[in-house]
Formats: structure tokens, sequence, C-alpha cells
């Protein structure tokens, strides 16, 4: 028997049921798909529930005075780097200072406000004299406060309880921070002594106290988990973030719901398969009588009959998969705004192997009955 004539004939001679079938593989298929991101982007808005601060600070497990920290700025930067969009999109300004030596003024507290958006470093409006472009320049550069070039410069002053010495500079092109050389640039400020951005400053430069966050909304659950993973991937253990009043989700409970939903519907939309292909097999029966006379058994036309069914409807069910991720979801998620983090290639195999599965049993179960219940005898007198 050849599997490719039978499917051929089928569908010239029975071409209505035959399309119903094929409607009924997409459709189920999409169904499926779709319901999952639908319950997805439900679980996220409703269970997920949003942190009632906006404010995350994140602290050096180490700390020695005002000076020496487990933070550097390189961890600080490939943090940012690491977050998702999502939670960038959502952080309004990030904040971070260091207590460093310099040949102007020996102790000069330098405080970064800046953002990140799009791969880029941007100073904060208000806070930074720096351009996007000298941020993103990782030059070492310096502004200054124009006192720092006048006569009267030398002296000390008070900062923080906290008694520095200020020396004159005069015409001086550049100015030593913590032993390396930054150059002056032309852009002056009023706002303290001396400015730099944090991408200008070694790899190894301590972060004073802490790391803060502002965000512009509520922090979500899946913020709040984005931060801590980039925090744990690039600081270590040489940071700790604290916990945020988050309500969580149930993640078992939300993964065995949507399995449920997949296999029940997939039990239906098998159902729906096998009733139709049992149409089919009702008008062959003349065709299942010369088989059977002929010497075939029940055990080889159940697996013919059920081959059939899963080149037909495996490959169906796959392509309309591919379809919904191709095509769909990119619409969809126009829409609906967490629908897309449903999906994933497991996740495609897991709902193809459970339709799968569930359409084997269901079909195999009516076609084993249908041949089991006649005789060759029966089909010889046209029972």
């Amino acid at each position: 028997m050849n599997i490719f004539k039978l499917l051929l004939h089928d569908f010239k001679s029975y071409r209505m049921i035959s399309i119903l079938i094929l409607f009924n593989i997409i459709i189920s298929a999409f169904i499926i798909c779709f319901s999952y991101g639908i319950y997805q982007n439900y679980n996220i808005i409703i269970d997920e529930g949003e942190s009632a601060s906006r404010h995350l600070v994140i602290n050096p497990t180490k700390a020695k005075g005002k000076t020496e920290s487990s933070i550097t700025t390189k961890m600080v930067i490939d943090t940012v780097k690491s977050l998702s969009n999502e939670t960038i999109n959502n952080i309004e300004r990030l904040y971070c200072n260091s207590i460093l030596p310099t040949s102007a003024i020996e102790k000069n507290i330098f405080s970064f406000n800046f953002t990140y958006k799009d791969g880029s470093f941007h100073g904060l409006d208000g806070y930074s004299v720096f351009t996007d472009d000298q941020y993103n320049s990782y030059d070492k550069i310096i502004a200054i406060n124009p006192s720092l070039r006048q006569d009267y410069a030398s002296g000390d002053i008070v900062i923080n309880d906290e008694v520095y010495k200020v020396k004159y500079i005069g015409d001086a092109d550049s100015i030593e921070v913590n032993g390396e050389k930054f150059k002056i640039i032309d852009t002056p400020f009023n706002n303290g002594f001396l400015e730099a951005p944090i991408t200008a400053f070694n790899d190894n430069t301590p972060i004073i106290n802490t790391f803060e966050i502002r965000f512009k909304t509520d922090v979500s659950r899946s913020q709040y988990d984005d931060i801590v993973n980039a925090v744990t991937l690039n600081m270590g253990d040489n940071a700790e973030v604290p916990e945020m009043d988050i309500s969580p989700a149930s993640e078992l409970f939300y993964y065995r719901t949507i399995l449920m939903n997949s296999v029940l519907v997939s039990i239906l939309a098998a159902l729906n398969f096998a009733v139709l292909y049992r149409f089919i097999l009702e008008k062959r029966i003349k065709t299942l009588t010369i088989f059977r006379i002929c010497g075939c058994t029940k055990l080889r036309m159940i697996f013919t009959y059920l081959l059939e069914c899963v080149i037909i409807g495996l490959p169906i069910f796959a392509l309309t998969q591919l379809a919904f991720d191709k095509l769909a979801l990119p619409m969809l998620s126009n829409i609906f705004e967490y629908i897309g983090y449903a999906y994933n290639p497991l996740l495609y195999l897991v709902i193809f192997g459970i339709y799968a599965v569930s359409s084997f049993v269901i079909l195999f179960v009516m076609i084993a009955l249908y041949i089991s219940r006649r005789s060759i005898n029966e089909l010889k007198t046209g029972k």
C-alpha cells in the first residue's frame, strides 16, 4: 500500500472533509499557541505585581571608610549594559559616587548621575556638563570650576565635615586623578570643583557607599529579577540587592495550568480530527474490504490509517506553529504587551509533543475500534 496514493485519493474523493481536517489542525495549533501567550500576558499583569518603591539601592558587601569598596566603576557599567530593554526603559537615572585624590584638591567627590539607552551612556540633564559623545568616548576628560585657576584657590575647604586642601592649578591643561592624567575640557561648571563621566575612570575605581537606581514607574517582578541577575553576573558577591515588596507569581501553578489547558485543547482537537476521519473511513469501506480479503491484517490496517493521520496532522501542526511565531506573534505583540515573553523553541516543542501524543492515542483507539468490529465475513456481505 502506498500511503501517499491513499492520501491523494482521499483528498480528491472527499475534498470537503479533507479541507475541514486541515482547518481543524491549523486552527487547533493557533488556538493552543495563542491561549498560552494570552495566559502569560494575563499572568504577568495580574499576578506579577509591582513594587510600591521606585528606588533601589545596591550595596557593596565590603567597604572601608570613604576610599575602599568592593564595587567598582567597571562593575557598574557592565551591570547597566546587561539589563534588558524593558528594565532600561523604566530607569529614570543611575547614581553613584567616588572619592579620589587629585592634583587640584586633596580628595574630590565625583558624583555620577547618568542614564543608559540604545547602547549609549548619557549625562543627566541638569547634573552633567558632558555631551553624549564625550560620555561614550571613554576618554579621560574632566571639567573644572574656574575658581581653581585663580590665585586665591589655595587653601582648605570643608566637604561633608572633612577638611581638604585645594591647590592652584594655573593654566594647566590636565589634572591627575588617582594617579592618572585627565585632560581638562573647555566647558567649565560651578557645582563643585571637579567633574568627570563615570566612563573616564579605570576599571578598579571604587564606588563609595551605594549604587542607586531610580525608576520612572513602579518596579515589576521581571525588572527586579533582571537587575538581580545583572548584579550577580557582573558583581558577584561584591554587592547585594535588597529585597523589594513585590507580589510573586506562583510559577509551578502557572506552568501546570498552561499544560492542563494545552492538553485539554489538544484532546478536543484530536477528537474533532477523529470524528472527521471516521467519516472518511466509512466512505472507504470497499477499500478496507479489498485489503482485508487480500490478506492484510487488522494490525497493519490500523497502522496504515494511523500513519496516514500522522503524515497529515503533524507537519501541518508544525508549520502552523512556525507561521504563528513568524507572522502572527509580531502583530499580537503590539496588542498584548507581554505575550512575546511566553514563547521559545522548547515551548513550541512541548506543545507539539502534547498534540502529537493526544492525537495518536485518540486516533489509535478510534481506528482500532473501527477495524476490530468488522470481520472479513461482515465486510464480504456488506454489513
